[in-house]
């Protein structure tokens, strides 16, 4: 009887590393716990976000913290990949909200992406990212929710 092989569900470790090349990263919460309602938590990750991405000029072009997940649209800088990011954003994450009161794993393994194909256009893609938390009802304008937004656009 042969092994299981798991499907491996990353693209070519390059592609990660091109720069200018947008994609929407999913980071889900370990068990879809919702962290992310201790507002003084998702505040703190928002601030991890820019100063992350101010310390590997990488840029965010839309980020929405939901409950139990995350949502960036970002490509890789030319000192840091995609991956080298979400990895350091899991990590930094993790240790905020232990410090919040949060126990054991808090991140799903790995993250889900999609690369925009040319026909996609990115601010497109970086308002339907911030317009979250209107489509689950939680507010009635993106704007009146203050854990997302863009550090590339004036939306």
């Amino acid at each position: 009887m042969q092994p299981k092989l798991r499907k491996r569900i990353r693209l070519e470790p390059e592609i990660y590393r091109t720069p200018g090349w947008p994609c929407h990263v999913t980071i889900a919460a370990k068990d879809k716990r919702g962290l992310f309602s201790n507002e003084d938590l998702a505040r703190g990750f928002v601030g991890l976000l820019r100063t992350t991405c101010e310390k590997h000029s990488v840029p965010l072009y839309a980020y929405c913290v939901m409950p139990d997940h995350v949502h960036l649209l970002l490509s890789a800088s030319e000192t840091t990949s995609i991956t080298d990011f979400v990895r350091e954003m899991k990590g930094r994450g993790s240790k905020m909200a232990w410090r919040h009161g949060c126990q054991g794993t808090i991140w799903q393994r790995s993250f889900y992406d999609h690369f925009l194909r040319q026909d996609e256009e990115c601010r497109a893609v970086a308002e339907y990212i911030i317009h979250n938390p209107v489509r689950r009802g939680m507010v009635g304008e993106w704007r009146d929710y203050p854990f997302c937004g863009s550090l590339v656009y004036d939306l």
